[in-house]
């Protein structure tokens, strides 16, 4: 499997989340930091299909500890997308696989479609 550079693992915050890949208005992709850890995720709530931060970068609960579509506040566990409150409960984010090296956050070069 081929794989892209997504950015230096410093780029996030740690305990933080920012939006990466944009295109056109949206990023693609919410990717969060707890240390050395990468959790990346499409930027596609499974409620509407639609972008989750309110702000950019602005994916987390006020508290860090979890993901937040901010349109309709459905709440998802960073670790393992699952979302435990809100409109989608029980349903899932789509995993993007990321590997951490020396520094840097990669991520495969073709990303997961919402529809698998």
């Amino acid at each position: 499997m081929s794989e892209q550079r997504l950015c230096a693992l410093t780029d996030i915050p740690d305990g933080g989340s920012r939006g990466m890949l944009r295109r056109d208005l949206d990023d693609q992709l919410c990717v969060v930091r707890q240390g050395d850890e990468v959790f990346v995720w499409l930027n596609d709530c499974p409620h509407e299909h639609r972008p989750m931060e309110y702000r950019q970068d602005r994916f987390l609960s006020s508290d860090g500890g979890h993901i937040v579509c901010y349109a309709h506040s459905a709440h998802f566990d960073i670790r393992t997308g699952h979302c435990f409150a809100g409109p989608c409960t029980g349903q899932h984010l789509v995993k993007v696989p990321a590997t951490v090296r020396d520094g840097e956050v990669f991520i495969p070069a073709e990303l997961p479609s919402i529809f698998d």
